[in-house]
């Protein structure tokens, strides 16, 4: 009986140990299975932040983009705070590819990682490995697009450059033949006049007596060889009267008579040209001889 007891008694404890050992077990496994998870759970957070950046930075390059595309079409030289910004802008958009470089290469390892600890995560880190695939693709693609665009606006200096030379050379030629233009329109335009007294006009060289006998009916005319520094510059397009006060005029160089007056009853006070058209047509010199 008394070994019965104690048969009893040792099997019972042999069963509260068996149980004791199977519930450590269970919690060493539950233990083991928290940390999957909590390893699982992290790894697809890291997955899902670095993913969301890398696709946020692409967002940012596309806006980039269309700033720098717009800024580089807009008429005019590349110069000044529009350049810089430009530049600043792909300056950038390659901080920016490098970044999603940098954070490629940082989710990558993750997923290394990851497929090594932890095995149930195989099929996520299957489909992350095709996402990063396609985001480098993307990066590289930008890449490609930046070069193109920085070629670009390069290129457009360079068309700038050249066409504002051409503007340049357009300009001055215009100058040129402005010039031409006016000098020839003031050469034109320039008329002379001079006016005295016979004997003054005589003297200089201006004025000469023709024909008549034994010094009757002699007339008065302009020299062949007359001075014609003695005559005074005007522009016919201005030169509309001239003041005589004079008791006498009488025009001595060809000028039709309907192309202009002289005002005064009895004395000479101005000459009116009425038409300078007209009165300058047959000669650009005036020569009055006065009294």
């Amino acid at each position: 009986m008394k070994k019965l007891v104690i048969l009893i008694a040792f099997t019972g404890l042999f069963a509260c140990q068996q149980q004791k050992n199977e519930i450590s077990r269970l919690g060493m496994v539950r233990d083991s299975l928290t940390a999957v998870t909590s390893e699982k759970d992290q790894a697809i957070l890291d997955f899902l932040t670095a993913f969301n950046e890398i696709q946020e930075n692409l967002d940012s390059i596309k806006t980039l983009e269309k700033m720098i595309t717009v800024a580089s079409e807009q008429p005019g030289e590349l110069k000044g705070d529009r350049k810089q910004k430009i530049l600043e802008d792909i300056a950038l958009l390659n901080q920016l590819i490098q970044k999603n470089k940098e954070l490629n290469a940082s989710l990558q390892r993750k997923l290394n990682s990851a497929n090594s600890k932890v095995g149930e995560l195989q099929g996520m880190v299957s489909e992350f490995e095709r996402m990063v695939a396609n985001l480098n693709t993307q990066v590289e693609q930008k890449n490609i697009e930046i070069a193109q665009l920085t070629q670009n606006v390069e290129s457009l200096n360079l068309d700038v450059s050249m066409l504002s030379q051409q503007v340049q050379e357009v300009t001055r030629t215009v100058e040129e033949k402005t010039r031409i233009i006016e000098d020839q329109t003031v050469a034109m335009n320039k008329v002379y006049y001079a006016m005295g007294t016979v004997r003054e006009l005589t003297d200089n060289n201006v004025l000469e007596k023709s024909g008549g006998v034994l010094g009757v009916g002699r007339t008065l005319k302009i020299r062949k060889d007359f001075n014609r520094d003695y005559f005074t510059t005007a522009d016919m397009r201005g030169f509309t009267f001239l003041p005589l006060m004079a008791k006498k005029a009488k025009i001595i160089s060809v000028h039709p008579s309907e192309s202009f007056t002289i005002s005064g009853e009895k004395t000479a006070d101005t000459l009116y040209i009425n038409n300078p058209q007209e009165f300058w047509k047959a000669s650009k010199y005036l020569l009055i001889v006065i009294d």
